[in-house]
């Protein structure tokens, strides 16, 4: 039985079907049928099938039907529910609750980053999604965020000492190869290069950059900013050059650039590597406590998974012109 068709890649299409054997079952009860139960939650297999679509459509045909990515994008979909019930039920029992104003003042700073109104619905309609089930996972991820304060407020900052052993246990992080500050323009063709190159003994180079540079950085004046020795194999050669500007080749075009600045190699000091070291140290605590938070709503919980349901549904990639 096709159970539910989704665009993925251009020309691509997604098959999710569902058969189990033996089954006679019409369509609305086995699309009703749970997949998942946690507590009061289901997730139906006809839910289920829609968030693997979901999930498959930026595959290609072959990765989309690969038995390993289906098997692991399915565990993702059990496991990322669950976590969203366990999350939902303790925010409902510690009262946490996101407010329509917060919500919808939430949806007008996400839908401003898109030029217009049909730009922000395109979005919605690639990813399969209406605009009320995009606004309540927006809600849900503002519960989520403040559920992970509320974890969090028995986390304690990390002490002068415990700052001081982590430092000494890994030093070798907070060692820097030797570095340069750079400056540069991108054009498409090596005679654009000359003659910029030309231009450059007398014109700005932040103006050049703004006007002619084909990647990101033009905005900004064609700053890059500092770059270790060894990240860029084609930038290596600056370490070693002379002033003035440099020319280089590289996949992306022809890039006239322009060391600004350079730095030895050397290691941060503790006082320069602290703010480091207190997220560091933050984020493993944080982690500990969520995961003994987790054990302990998994333990009160109440958690029923239908694998032989799960492992019926399946896949199939067709092209537009099957």
């Amino acid at each position: 039985m096709k159970f539910l068709k989704s665009p993925a890649k251009t020309g691509l299409f997604i098959f999710i079907s569902l058969a189990l054997a033996g089954c006679t079952s019409n369509y609305q009860k086995l699309s009703k049928k749970p997949v998942e139960k946690v507590n009061d939650h289901v997730l139906t297999s006809k839910e289920f099938a829609n968030l693997l679509a979901r999930k498959l459509k930026n595959f290609d045909a072959l990765a989309a039907k690969d038995p390993n990515n289906v098997h692991r994008i399915k565990e993702e979909i059990l496991r990322d529910f669950l976590v969203k019930s366990l999350t939902l039920d303790w925010a409902r029992a510690q009262s946490i609750v996101v407010s329509e104003n917060i919500l919808d003042k939430e949806v007008d700073k996400l839908r401003a980053n898109y030029p217009d109104d049909l730009s922000f619905r395109r979005s919605l309609a690639q990813e399969n999604l209406s605009f009320a089930e995009w606004r309540e996972e927006l809600r849900y991820v503002l519960i989520e965020r403040e559920v992970f304060k509320k974890i969090n407020e028995k986390v304690k900052a990390p002490t002068e000492e415990e700052v001081k052993r982590y430092y000494e246990d890994h030093k070798d992080m907070f060692k820097r190869k030797e570095r340069i500050y750079i400056r540069q323009i991108v054009v498409d063709e090596e005679a654009k290069a000359d003659a910029l190159k030309i231009d450059l003994k007398t014109k700005d180079f932040a103006d050049l950059a703004k006007k002619f540079s084909i990647t990101p950085e033009a905005k900004s004046g064609g700053v890059v900013g500092w770059i270790e020795k060894g990240t860029v194999d084609y930038f290596d050669r600056l370490f070693t050059a002379g002033s003035g500007v440099q020319m280089v080749k590289s996949p992306f075009g022809i890039h006239l650039i322009r060391v600004e600045k350079k730095a030895p190699a050397s290691t941060l000091g503790i006082e320069e590597a602290k703010p480091q070291i207190v997220r560091a140290l933050k984020a493993q605590r944080e982690q500990a406590e969520y995961v003994a938070w987790l054990d302990a709503q998994l333990r009160s919980s109440k958690v029923l998974k239908d694998y032989e349901l799960m492992n019926s549904i399946s896949v199939d990639t067709r092209g537009t012109d099957d």
